[in-house]
């Protein structure tokens, strides 16, 4: 394991609400279907033993820790994500979410405009980034795609999927949510071989996640909660890790510094966290790095921390 940064000095807050999904886009709903982040990550750097904190999502972290022989409790405060990871958990396949329909869309628009499926298959199944970035820049990332993806990923089709919060970190007058995407596009198909990632295939073909590992149910716990009120009731020192996804894109500086005070008291000594964001992570080269190593190739930071220990 590469050498783990210590948790920076943790404020204190009153109590805020956590994230909770935006009414305007269909309240609780099932937003995504899959997840878009490498739980190779985690897989890597959590402890196997003790207990592992996740933020549930579509379950695929989560899923994947649990099948690994890790003691899992995953947390999310929208239970149509619960459900999900429960039906997935009893052996149901994966199905779309919002974010995957406004995906699907948008394939199907660049299918109109020349982005040929057989093409799209024979790019992912190659296996030198060298090639890749080349065939990309040549091939697919011309103007119609980039008509395409602004319309897809501007300020309202983000709202439209209900994940507006989440892109925040990235996106704003001077960072467009479209253009970081074709940046960090670029940095993963130059980096990682396509015939390898499956996350290469579910962006361009739509592909389902490929089905988790048998899970003993008896490793994974669902639960429907905010997630820094839940780690505020559990005893101290009950977890020896924490995959946290970029919850920290979606809510303010109050419940951020809440909920990063909840973790410092959950964790036992040691203990691993993983944070992501779609933000750049400028001021620190470490969490883009990480950011680099991540298949799904869509985070700006991974921030990789060991809590519990002196600064």
């Amino acid at each position: 394991m590469t050498q783990l940064d210590a948790v920076p000095a943790l404020g204190q807050s009153a109590p805020a609400p956590g994230w909770q999904p935006d009414p305007r886009a269909g309240g609780h709903r099932l937003i995504f279907g899959r997840m878009y982040e490498d739980s190779e990550v985690e897989r890597t750097v959590l402890p196997r033993h003790g207990r592992i904190l996740c933020v549930a999502s579509a379950g695929d972290t989560a899923l994947d820790l649990a099948a690994d022989g890790r003691q899992v409790t995953a947390v999310d405060a929208n239970p149509a994500q619960i459900a999900y990871v429960r039906e997935r958990l009893r052996g149901a396949p994966a199905r779309p979410g919002s974010t995957e329909r406004l995906l699907h869309h948008a394939r199907r628009v660049l299918a109109g405009v020349g982005w040929r499926r057989a093409e799209l298959a024979a790019f992912c199944d190659l296996n030198d980034p060298a090639e890749q970035l080349a065939h990309w820049r040549e091939r697919f990332d011309n103007r119609r795609f980039r008509l395409v993806l602004g319309a897809t990923l501007g300020p309202a089709g983000v709202r439209a999927g209900g994940f507006g919060a989440f892109t925040k970190a990235a996106s704003g007058p001077a960072r467009r949510f479209d253009l970081v995407v074709r940046q960090r596009l670029e940095r993963g198909l130059g980096r990682h071989p396509n015939r390898t990632n499956p996350y290469v295939r579910g962006l361009l073909l739509g592909e389902a996640p490929p089905p988790p590992a048998p899970v003993d149910p008896d490793r994974l716990e669902l639960l429907y909660a905010d997630v820094a009120a839940y780690l505020e009731s559990v005893p101290p020192g009950t977890f020896t890790g924490f995959s946290l996804s970029n919850v920290l894109d979606a809510v303010g500086p109050a419940y951020a510094a809440r909920l990063r005070a909840a973790v410092h008291r959950a964790g036992s000594p040691g203990a691993v966290a993983v944070w992501r964001s779609f933000g750049p992570g400028d001021s620190r080269p470490a969490e883009q790095k990480w950011a680099a190593r991540d298949r799904a190739m869509l985070w700006g930071s991974l921030r990789v921390e060991r809590i519990g220990t002196a600064a």
